[in-house]
């Protein structure tokens, strides 16, 4: 446990010399920009009279991100982490260190998981607020105080869990391979083929597809339970495989 809590300071320290922590907070503010100049100049289009527009904007806001950067952003976040090691081969000098490789490559894992959170909870509340600043500039929206927070927390939520496995995946990617534009390229090409393969019977249990999956779900009031057991102990497995094959390996 010492040696955990150690390897996850170093972690935290070796952040600040990365874009890593910034862009969890950067990119949902950027996504949830976009929506707020959409429903700002063109919102009495898409809101009907007498609907609610919370409800509308939180499943807008949460499901264009999953769709779009959240697979990305994943695959950007755990590329930034493993590349602070790859440098210089420093991967050679912690596993000199008295500390467990399991250790390193736990922290790594709960890094991303952390950034990747962070990055949902930076959207949910920048979500919350531009529903409150469209509140006083576009009254005619009718936004009010009923903020759908079990929807809201509840997609974020469920996002979260079904991202553990391309998590898990990318963050073996990226440790395995220097190449951090071998990194990123995988986790475009597989986002690419998620948008391709969504819609057959299969789609629903492909990896970079459940988060979109289980978010637009969560909106039909569905229980994708097969999706979440899939994305959380899936992710959870092929973390455990990852970290095996960190330990047994020679060198990184």
């Amino acid at each position: 446990m010492v040696s955990m809590i150690r390897a996850l300071g170093a972690e935290r320290l070796k952040m600040k010399r990365t874009l890593a922590l910034w862009l969890a907070i950067i990119a949902p503010a950027v996504i949830v920009g976009l929506q707020f100049a959409d429903v700002f100049m063109r919102g009495q289009y898409y809101l009907t009279e007498g609907m609610n527009p919370w409800p509308w904007l939180a499943r807008r806001t949460l499901g264009f991100w999953a769709l779009l950067m959240h697979p990305l952003f994943v695959a950007l976040e755990t590329a930034l982490l493993a590349s602070l090691e790859h440098r210089n081969n420093h991967w050679k000098h912690l596993f000199a260190l008295p500390v467990p490789r399991w250790a390193i490559y736990v922290a790594k894992q709960i890094t991303g998981m952390a950034l990747i959170g962070l990055s949902l909870v930076a959207l949910s509340a920048f979500t919350v607020a531009a529903g409150f600043v469209l509140r006083f500039i576009r009254p005619g929206l009718h936004f009010g105080n009923d903020v759908p927070w079990q929807q809201i927390l509840g997609q974020s939520g469920r996002i979260f869990l079904a991202s553990w496995l391309i998590i898990s995946l990318h963050t073996w990617v990226a440790t395995r391979f220097k190449s951090f534009t071998l990194a990123l390229g995988f986790g475009i090409a597989m986002t690419i083929i998620g948008f391709m393969v969504i819609l057959a019977d299969w789609g629903r249990f492909y990896p970079w597809a459940l988060p979109l999956i289980v978010s637009d779900a969560f909106v039909k009031d569905a229980q994708p339970i097969a999706e979440l057991m899939l994305g959380s102990l899936g992710g959870v497995i092929v973390a455990v495989l990852g970290g095996w094959e960190c330990i047994r390996r020679d060198v990184l």
